[in-house]
């Protein structure tokens, strides 16, 4: 991480029209003010690090020396951390923290990419719930929506979704209607054809 910023007496700034240096002493979070040069009206929003001087990576990674691991990645510098996922020396250039854990980027691509892991994933789709639209909002044309609603909860049954814990409430209640409106369908579909067989006989 980081070392704390070093604190500065001022920040400096430059006006957006004139490109005259504006001192700024105080530590204050918008400044509404006139240039001192060509008077014009500058509203600027100050964020903290503005008055300090934060240290580099290159200054808060430490090389390697003889008898000491190095970085899998940055065979110049000291292992400061292991991989969770394989086990690799990482310095804090190469280590990623993530849900509490430390990860090397080819393993956070793995889980994230080829995987799929619903820890590691930006998002992930509600199979549960797509199936309970294709049956409820689109009921009227179940007998295709349907078989694709059951497809999708028969697929993706067992498989963790979400980032947070769920109930299994949605996915019966898809399950069900899906089931009804399929038998329905299938009554339909049976009493018509008998319907049609017995005008033709």
């Amino acid at each position: 991480m980081p070392a704390p910023p070093l604190e500065s007496e001022e920040a400096i700034l430059q006006c957006p029209d004139c490109r005259s240096p504006l001192k700024v002493g105080r530590r204050v979070d918008t400044l509404e003010e006139n240039c001192p040069v060509c008077r014009a009206e500058v509203n600027l929003t100050l964020f903290p690090r503005l008055f300090g001087e934060f240290e580099t990576i290159a200054d808060v990674e430490a090389t390697t020396v003889e008898n000491e691991s190095s970085c899998s990645f940055f065979p110049g510098l000291r292992a400061e951390k292991v991989c969770d996922e394989c086990g690799a020396f990482l310095s804090h250039r190469a280590a990623i923290s993530w849900g509490g854990r430390d990860l090397c980027l080819p393993c956070l691509h793995r889980l994230r990419e080829v995987e799929r892991s619903p820890d590691y994933i930006a998002r992930t789709r509600l199979n549960d719930r797509r199936a309970l639209a294709l049956v409820t909002w689109l009921a009227p044309f179940s007998l295709f929506t349907a078989p694709i609603a059951l497809f999708l909860l028969l697929r993706h049954r067992g498989k963790p979704e979400g980032f947070v814990p769920r109930s299994g409430a949605i996915w019966w209640i898809a399950f069900a209607l899906a089931t009804s409106l399929l038998i329905g369908w299938l009554v339909l579909i049976v009493v018509w054809i008998s319907l049609v067989k017995d005008g033709l006989s």
